[in-house]
């Protein structure tokens, strides 16, 4: 089972980059959440440890539907604000800003968003950490906390650049996991 989990992470992780290919990419993103939750599955019944799972589960879900409902809420205010740019009363770029702004509901959006973000990675974070304890593998979870202090600050664009580093650790982390060598052979047998 160990092996199987390996192997589903390692390929879930590749395939965000699937990204750059136009309409399927997104499509690949998707599919890797679901094999890297997998793998967590996997771990969490190798390792008898639920919390590997579950926290990512957690984590997955909150930020999911904190993106979701904040996005709900973004969309709702830029399409008032295109209504009453629609009704010519606005000349100016600062003023229509100022009425997608100017409600406080597009920053409602935002706050959920972020707050959901942060939330979701401090999951993700223990999830990774316990991941880290269980197969010695350290990378775990310090792609964990980049990805945690990546959303964190990711207000400023810095944010996205430390939680891309965070992505890379966790990609060099599947491939530095090493099955046990007795399961292996028993396998075999």
């Amino acid at each position: 089972m160990k092996k199987q989990a390996i192997t589903l992470g390692r390929v879930g992780i590749l395939l965000p980059i699937a990204v750059i290919i136009p309409i399927i990419g997104w499509l690949a993103s998707i599919a890797g959440l679901i094999l890297i939750l997998i793998s967590h599955y996997n771990f969490s019944k190798a390792f008898e440890k639920p919390p590997i799972f579950n926290k990512a589960l957690l984590g997955l879900i909150i930020s999911f539907f904190g993106q979701l409902i904040g996005g709900i809420i973004i969309g709702i205010s830029v399409g008032l604000a295109a209504f009453t740019l629609a009704e010519g009363a606005v000349t100016d770029y600062q003023e229509g800003l100022s009425i997608i702004f100017g409600s406080g509901f597009a920053i409602f959006g935002l706050i959920i968003v972020l707050a959901a973000a942060i939330i979701g990675a401090y999951f993700l974070f223990q999830s990774l950490k316990a991941l880290a304890e269980d197969t010695g593998v350290g990378l775990f979870k310090t792609a964990g906390l980049l990805y945690f202090i990546g959303a964190i600050t990711s207000i400023i664009i810095v944010g996205l650049l430390v939680m891309f580093v965070g992505w890379i650790i966790h990609v060099v982390a599947y491939f530095s996991i090493k099955p046990d060598p007795a399961a292996e052979a028993a396998t075999t047998v």
